[in-house]
């Protein structure tokens, strides 16, 4: 199989166990009561898993984004307003549309107990300006909540990556001008650039700004923009990358901070690759066109049900008796989303196609 037949089997299969991950990623119990946090080996599981291992789908996303956008290795102004255009299909209008989806749904449950889910604030206090600041960051309503995003909150996702896509035409001078200085080994002084500029935090704190859009779609636009296959480039180092990931992983839980959680992010966006490649090119894993085309769909609704989950398990009304009761939830509860999301999505692709289209964003 040629390579670049290869890499796009790749993208295809990680789009939902990616999607997967940002589920667990959403559903850390053991922040939503003292019962979960004091649960001695399934807190420390979940919080392993949700807190360090399943965010690392996120700079994955961004990085194959990056060398989506560049894959042609071409560019103009001609082409960059082209690709806007696409992206206001594919991007745009989801986000907009499942936003206002979702401040529809959350101003009528505010009808009826006097408080707007997830905005936080009484009804009778919500106005149009609020209504607006929604679409966009939800933490500039006074009173409300201090989560900067969108009332779709996974879809800052797709917010920072629609900024980093307007400004497009920058990342593309500033990787082709590092290539042209930089001189043998390009791709390994690249590399160590973004990465030290990630993992110290170099990079200012805005919102729509976000240090991992913009250093991993940077990381991945050098792929697309030399026209080299990254599963060739990172191939060799599947083992040194799960070996170090390991490293970290372990060594956080004594010392914990944001250098070592933005290392194993590099490093783990290397094995993921890695590893993804060697089981698709042996056949192990393969493409399930359901599961892949489902994911966009899963990754929009989910915030509805895996919400309503949290917020049922912290009143208290299911407690979790015992660690294994806990990983069970846990497991359940993710894979409750995954099966609503599949069914939901084939009855609406079935039932109202044209309406479906149109939140997928054009996506089959």
């Amino acid at each position: 199989m040629r390579p670049t037949d290869l890499q796009s089997k790749v993208i295809a299969f990680l789009r939902f166990p990616l999607i997967v991950l940002v589920l667990f990623a959403h559903c850390n119990f053991t922040t939503i009561s003292a019962e979960w946090a004091s649960l001695p080996f399934a807190s420390k599981v979940i919080d392993i898993f949700s807190q360090r291992v399943a965010p690392i789908a996120v700079p994955i996303f961004f990085f194959i984004s990056g060398y989506l956008f560049f894959k042609t290795g071409m560019f103009s102004i001609d082409i960059w307003l082209k690709k806007l255009t696409r992206r206001f299909q594919s991007l745009f209008m989801p986000y907009l549309l499942w936003n206002l989806l979702y401040l529809l749904l959350a101003i009528i449950i505010g009808l009826f107990m006097n408080n707007v889910p997830i905005l936080g604030i009484p009804i009778n206090n919500l106005s149009w300006t609020d209504v607006f600041k929604a679409f966009w960051n939800i933490a500039l309503i006074p009173g409300g909540s201090s989560i900067t995003a969108p009332i779709a909150i996974q879809f800052w996702f797709i917010r920072d990556l629609m900024v980093v896509m307007v400004f497009a035409p920058v990342i593309y001078f500033a990787v082709s001008l590092f290539i042209r200085i930089s001189g043998k080994r390009p791709l390994v002084r690249y590399l160590l650039f973004l990465a030290i500029i990630y993992a110290f935090g170099f990079w200012p704190n805005i919102t729509g700004l976000n240090a991992e859009c913009w250093l991993f779609f940077a990381y991945g636009a050098y792929f697309g923009i030399k026209k080299k296959e990254f599963i060739v480039a990172m191939l060799p180092y599947a083992l040194p990358a799960f070996i170090l990931l390991i490293i970290l992983i372990v060594i956080e839980q004594f010392l914990p901070c944001e250098f070592i959680y933005r290392l194993e992010c590099v490093t783990g966006l290397v094995f993921v690759m890695s590893l993804t490649t060697m089981m698709v090119r042996s056949g192990t894993w393969y493409v399930n066109m359901t599961l892949a085309n489902g994911s966009f769909f899963i990754f929009s609704y989910h915030y509805m049900v895996l919400g309503s989950i949290v917020k049922l398990l912290g009143t208290g009304i299911i407690p979790p008796f015992n660690d294994y009761l806990a990983l069970f939830i846990y497991l359940f509860s993710v894979a409750l989303v995954v099966g609503l999301g599949l069914l939901f999505y084939w009855i609406m692709r079935t039932r109202l196609p044209f309406i479906t289209y149109i939140l997928m964003g054009g996506r089959r």
